[in-house]
């Protein structure tokens, strides 16, 4: 008895999963399947161009602030301002750090969980970032 519902549950299950994934997505005005224009794409640059520091501060990056501060989707509105390579110019590395680390008002201070070798590593990421419009 319990080999027939096991064979009949893996009969059953292999089925649904193809009628899960075959053309049920909902198609863009192009007809594509893609849930985001590519203009709305943000190019991060390769790792592969990046040294070991930067690498490490993209990864953390990615995992910790870009949820709220990289450029938004037409359906998404950003948290914080967008971080890239002018911010750090005009507002300074020292400030960078020293925000990263204690936080503000509406951003958490990552003083308790990230080292500041993190920290210098997240800056030095941050400085490789451009998306001012080019246009």
């Amino acid at each position: 008895m319990k080999v027939a519902i096991l064979i009949a549950c893996g009969l059953l299950f292999p089925g649904l999963s193809v009628a899960q994934s075959s053309g049920s997505a909902p198609k863009d005005v192009d007809g594509s399947n893609s849930s985001r224009a590519t203009k709305d794409i943000v190019p991060l640059p390769s790792i592969k161009t990046l040294t070991a520091g930067q690498a490490a501060g993209k990864k953390l990056f990615v995992q910790r602030c870009s949820v709220c501060h990289l450029p938004a989707l037409p359906s998404y509105t950003a948290f914080g301002p967008l971080l890239d390579g002018n911010i750090v110019t005009s507002w300074g590395e020292e400030a960078i750090r020293q925000r990263i680390q204690s936080g503000s008002v509406k951003m958490p201070g990552f003083q308790y969980t990230l080292s500041a070798a993190e920290i210098e590593e997240i800056v030095d990421y941050l400085k490789t970032l451009d998306f001012a419009k080019k246009d």
